[in-house]
């Protein structure tokens, strides 16, 4: 077990090409973690858990992306580059819902990289 005033080590680790074009997702594994990174329309990369909280689709597949946020095409669940999850009636009235775990990620080096703890 770690002392909690010790600082945990963080690495960056690249984990897909940065040609990703806006609005184009990417599947991905991590240390056998299935993750998503995608695009969005104004240009920003992001890197998520490639399951939909709700039901367990995969973004990869059943996902894409409209203007800043994936939706799971399942249910229709939209997710934020920040991992906020809403429900967007046929109204347009959103609601809260599931959030998704979202890895802290940078360009550089024509690379999409995420940040990642060192486990000591």
């Amino acid at each position: 077990m770690s002392d909690p005033e010790t600082p945990v080590e963080e690495e960056w680790v690249p984990i897909a090409s940065a040609d990703l074009t806006p609005g184009a997702i990417v599947e991905t594994n991590l240390d056998s973690e299935e993750l998503v990174v995608w695009r969005t329309q104004e240009g920003f990369p992001c890197v998520m858990e490639a399951r939909c909280p709700h039901q367990w689709s995969h973004l990869g597949a059943e996902g894409v992306v409209e203007g800043e946020e994936i939706v799971c095409l399942t249910h229709c669940w939209r997710f934020s580059r920040t991992g906020e999850g809403w429900k967007a009636g046929m109204t347009g009235r959103r609601d809260r819902k599931g959030d998704i775990m979202v890895l802290p990620c940078k360009e550089e080096s024509n690379q999409i990289w995420i940040q990642r703890r060192k486990d000591e």
